[in-house]
């Protein structure tokens, strides 16, 4: 028979467990309430070829884009492993992250131990932490990497032969050129003599060369491994059209009226969405304040054109700075507080995280070559441009562009766009 000690110790215990678990999840409880409780980490060990700890193991933190064209992993964090050969990255925000390590050579060398990018591991404000060992290997330089490049003309796949296939290695943060060669008439390209390391695989190819603006298509893979023994195989590059975004056409009337606006495109350029709805073009009721049929406060196209322009004029801008970056430029070039607010609020987020953004513009007369706008009535004043972004590892002395001048009179149409590109 119990005793009644031994009951009241049975009342207790559990009562003594739910003290601990509410103490518990208090002091888990986040300063910030607009973050999610639940930042997960990623942790683990870096160990050497035989299976020990390795202490002197730098591991880099990645992130796989969220948007497409860009595929490949940008690293953007290192840690140093502990003597444990132990690694921690905390507090991540949601995303899908990899992890890879390596040991630094002597000075002014490369790796002279490294192990594979992880699988993703996807961050959610309800995930746990999670553990990924890396295991390094020694360094040989007898791999092949070998793949297949194709234009990806919709229905069909063409082998695109002479384009031009760089291969670069993952070196720390940044990513390295280290080798290049072009595909056959059948698409296909291989690399020899490819040390063991993380790659990513870019194809380029110059469309129209003696154009105002040559055109070019370009693809790139996701990270991969090479053990710089066997054969790793890319998966295969498809070279497609370049999708401009967001083109957002505003239009403020003199008076207020009806606006016809039709959209004439320039070969090889479909329209990929629209809002209203295009059809064979925009017939709209516009007032004083620029709202269209009481509804848009612009007309939106996106549009998939042959190739992205090369643009010899441009901005760098690191990230720290691009809100800043973008901002100026789009002053100078004369959008108001809205339009800029819309144009900021779309591409900050829209953008992967990268070191620098490269920006080529395109202005005015020079989109009519893709589309151009036909309104009716006409407008007094217009300005246009697009946005071509392309992410780097690097700053890079670009030339920055004369903006041209812009005053607003009479009915007036604003648009802007643009397209990220590998």
């Amino acid at each position: 028979m119990s005793s009644p000690y031994f009951y009241q110790l049975r009342l207790f215990v559990p009562v003594l467990f739910l003290v601990l678990i509410l103490v518990t999840v208090a002091g888990c409880s986040d300063d910030d309430p607009v973050r999610p409780l639940a930042k997960s980490d990623i942790s683990g060990v870096a160990m050497t070829p035989g299976g020990g700890p390795a202490p002197d193991a730098t591991v880099f933190l990645g992130r796989d884009p969220e948007f497409r064209p860009v595929v490949a992993t940008v690293v953007f964090d290192s840690v140093l492993a502990n003597d444990a050969g132990y690694y921690e990255f905390k507090d991540l925000d949601a995303g899908s992250y990899r992890v890879y390590a390596g040991v630094w050579g002597n000075v002014g060398e490369g790796f002279s131990l490294v192990s594979s990018f992880s699988g993703p591991r996807d961050i959610t404000s309800k995930s746990a932490g999670h553990v990924v060992n890396l295991s390094l290997q020694e360094m040989t330089d007898d791999g092949v990497v070998a793949g297949e490049v194709f234009y990806n003309w919709r229905p069909d796949l063409i082998p695109a032969d002479s384009t031009t296939v760089s291969l670069y290695r993952y070196e720390g943060s940044e990513t390295v050129k280290v080798d290049e060669t072009a595909t056959n008439a059948d698409g296909r390209f291989a690399l020899v003599g490819v040390e063991t390391g993380n790659y990513v695989v870019t194809a380029v190819k110059i469309l129209e060369p003696e154009a105002p603006f040559p055109l070019f298509l370009s693809a790139e893979s996701e990270a991969f491994f090479c053990d710089g023994n066997d054969l790793a195989r890319v998966e295969r590059l498809l070279l497609e059209d370049t999708y401009v975004e967001k083109p957002a056409v505003y239009l403020y009337p003199e008076q207020p009226g009806r606006f016809q606006v039709a959209l004439k495109f320039g070969p090889g350029v479909r329209l990929t969405a629209s809002e209203p709805e295009y059809d064979t073009g925009w017939d709209v009721f516009v007032d004083e304040a620029g709202r269209i049929d009481e509804t848009w406060d612009y007309l939106f196209y996106e549009i998939a054109m042959r190739g992205a322009p090369m643009i010899p004029e441009g901005w760098c801008l690191s990230w720290s700075g691009l809100s800043a970056g973008l901002e100026s430029i789009t002053v100078a070039l004369g959008l108001n507080a809205a339009e800029r607010d819309d144009f900021l609020a779309y591409w900050l987020l829209r953008l992967p995280r990268r070191d620098y953004y490269e920006i080529y513009p395109v202005f005015g007369s020079d989109l009519d070559a893709w589309v151009e706008l036909d309104i009716t009535p006409a407008p007094d004043s217009a300005l246009r441009f697009w946005m071509f972004f392309r992410g780097q590892d690097a700053a890079s002395g670009l030339t920055a562009p004369r903006i041209p001048v812009f005053e607003r009179t009479g009915t007036t149409v604003v648009e802007w766009g643009g397209a990220v590109i590998p």
